[in-house]
């Protein structure tokens, strides 16, 4: 049937479109109904909006493309709004996924149409890529596939032509999100690098210097055209070095325990075990032509998987697994087309897709109720049209008093510290944010950087403050000045209190007029080893302070590269009572660094940048003990504390 793969994957395009519509809210988030991930989303396009470009003027994990993608969304929306608009955002991350998926289904001519409604139809039932975000995950199955046209091509040119795609692929995905890239172009070369003693050895290292040397080029002409686009891009490879940055502090300090039950994790072990031996086996068998199609979607799926060893939650698993799922579906579907020869196979993959459907968490009907719903109840064209002008007002959005307070300066930029971006966007100001957020600027290179751009702004800049855990949820216990300390350590000693709370735990700082200095005194201690491990640190005399500063050192194995290294407990006694309890990341693992704890009750920190007298805490005693790890967290093999600080305010 000539026309029946692009009917169908046009057909199932517009069915994956439906569901998406119907599954974006319908509303637009109250204050207290907010969350960290909507921040980012939002604070995107309105970025791009006001002129500044992610890579260029500040640094995320998404790039320009993921912005540009943001920013379409939020364009849609009648007026500009990009708060309001975030179930269109949403939506334009949904479409981006639905038109890649449909990329990848067409490039890879070797299936027909059976094989595609296949693949539409088993990966609607488990809800395959049914995040906003699962573009990222198809991006890199997109450069697989470009990788496979490589090594399928009849002819030298065609392979070069392919290499040079797949090198620009690589770029693209690298603008999306930053590890993309590099991923890309390690399938790319371990692809191509496993057929050199197969075929022409020459044309092959010829193909993957191409895709490397497209790619070197793609990255010199991305700094050039951000060098020459702004003056205050300092280093022409700024981009490149913080992005790597990132990347090295998420896999340092962004870890969070796998989530999976021991039964689910048994069965998604099962299917990616299949899926490899599965994979193997339709490659290497005589006269096999499956070899250049498996090998790079194989290759893309164990490396995806490195995230889920990171960000361990159900949500991070299931988008990192979501390549190796769809190389299973494939795998199952050439075993279907070879029913008539050799059934067990695809018996075999059958019960394996059992064991996945019980363990997959997203697995269900949901994408069949949806689309009744859109036919029966819910017009999806009706939706969209709403959605265009879909608003919730300041009040309901804002902390109370927040807007009226800062009404007299609607020309000053705001920093949202630690990640509150939908206040400056609800605001309608110019918005602040060195690194999206605050908590991704987890290396010494990155808060440096960020502090650069808040000092360029000089007296010019407004910070609303949100208090851990009253105002904003930290990121696995650990306070947001023991992630980032040389940002807390400037915004201590440049700004103050400039009016009293808004809603429940947001303070405006401005810059005060002179700078100030902590009172600082070193606590001399005593160490005694746990036979657990940990470690006491007793104050041969007792101190009173607000905050404490540790010297320290984390060191972890090279395990650390593989899992996820794992926090500290710290936990601050006085006289055998709990005072504290709270953890630390390695901000420079392997290295000396410093961290600031607070003692103050959580509610009561925004006194540090007040001109009253801030509360001292009394203690005696710090207890540091490796977090308890789950399969693959790395604990640290040595904690060092080189000096305790205790600091007061003045």
């Amino acid at each position: 049937m000539k026309w029946g793969k692009p009917i169908v994957i046009v057909g199932f395009s517009a069915l994956y479109l439906v569901v998406s519509i119907m599954r974006v809210p319908a509303s637009v988030p109250r204050h207290e109904e907010v969350e960290v991930d909507v921040s980012w989303v939002v604070g995107l396009p309105e970025a791009l909006h006001q002129g500044s470009i992610s890579g260029r003027d500040f640094h995320f994990t998404y790039g320009p493309i993921g912005q540009v993608l943001a920013f379409a969304g939020a364009w849609f929306h009648q007026p500009w709004s990009p708060f309001d608009a975030l179930a269109l955002i949403m939506l334009a991350f949904y479409a981006a996924g639905i038109a890649i998926l449909a990329m990848i289904l067409g490039s890879l001519k070797q299936l027909d149409w059976k094989v595609c409604a296949f693949i539409y139809l088993f990966a609607a039932g488990l809800n395959l890529f049914a995040a906003p975000t699962s573009f990222r995950a198809l991006v890199l199955l997109l450069s697989s596939v470009l990788t496979y046209r490589i090594l399928d091509s009849r002819s030298e040119s065609a392979m070069l032509g392919w290499a040079a795609v797949t090198g620009c692929m690589c770029v693209v995905a690298q603008l999306i999100t930053v590890e993309l890239g590099l991923y890309g172009l390690a399938v790319a070369v371990l692809a191509i690098g496993s057929r050199i003693k197969r075929t022409n050895t020459r044309i092959l290292i010829m193909s993957a210097g191409v895709v490397a040397a497209t790619y070197l080029i793609g990255n010199v002409l991305v700094s050039a055209f951000f060098a020459f686009s702004s003056a205050h891009y300092t280093h022409f490879f700024d981009y490149q070095r913080y992005a790597l940055e990132m990347i090295r502090g998420y896999n340092f300090t962004a870890g969070l325990p796998w989530e999976l039950t021991a039964r689910h994790t048994i069965g998604l072990t099962i299917v990616v075990i299949f899926t490899v031996v599965g994979g193997l086996f339709l490659m290497l068998r005589e006269n096999s032509t499956h070899g250049p199609l498996l090998l790079p979607l194989l290759l893309s799926s164990i490396i995806a998987m490195k995230s889920a060893f990171i960000r361990s939650d159900i949500g991070h698993i299931a988008q990192a697994s979501s390549p190796l799922i769809f190389t299973f579906l494939l795998i199952g579907a050439l075993f279907v087309l070879n029913l008539r020869s050799s059934k067990t196979p695809a018996l075999v993959w059958g019960a394996v897709f059992g064991i996945l459907w019980f363990s997959w968490p997203w697995a269900g009907p949901y994408f069949a109720s949806d689309i009744v719903r859109a036919v029966t109840k819910d017009s999806p064209i009706q939706k969209l049209v709403m959605l265009r002008s879909v608003s919730r007002g300041s009040e309901e959005v804002l902390p109370a008093g927040l807007a009226a307070a800062v009404a007299g300066s609607p020309d000053t930029p705001m920093l949202a510290f630690p990640h509150e971006y939908y206040i400056v966007v609800k605001l309608q100001r110019s918005i602040l944010a060195p690194v999206f957020p605050s908590f991704n600027a987890s290396t010494d290179a990155l808060q440096r950087f960020y502090v650069e751009q808040m000092e360029r702004r000089g007296q010019d800049l407004d910070v609303v403050y949100g208090m851990d855990d009253v105002a904003s949820r930290t990121l696995e216990s650990v306070q947001s000045i023991s992630r980032v300390p040389i940002v807390f350590d400037y915004l201590y000693k440049h700004f103050r209190l400039a009016s009293e709370g808004f809603g429940r735990g947001f303070y405006l700082l401005r810059r005060g007029d002179k700078n100030r200095e902590f009172i600082m005194t070193e606590v001399a201690t005593d160490i005694q080893p746990l036979t657990e491990g940990g470690q006491d640190i007793h104050a041969r005399n007792p101190s009173s302070c607000s905050l404490i500063k540790l010297d320290l050192q984390m060191k972890y194995s090279l395990a650390r590269y593989f899992g996820r290294p794992t926090p500290v407990d710290l936990t601050v006694f006085q006289e055998g009572t709990v005072i504290l309890t709270t953890r630390l990341v390695a901000i420079e693992p392997n290295a000396p660094f410093s961290s600031y704890v607070s003692l103050l009750p959580k509610d009561l920190f925004y006194k540090v940048f007040g001109n009253d007298p801030v509360p001292l805490v009394r203690w005696d005693t710090l207890r540091i003990e490796a977090r308890p790890s789950d399969w693959i967290g790395v604990q640290p093999s040595s904690v060092d504390i080189q000096r305790i600080t205790c600091v007061s305010i003045p």
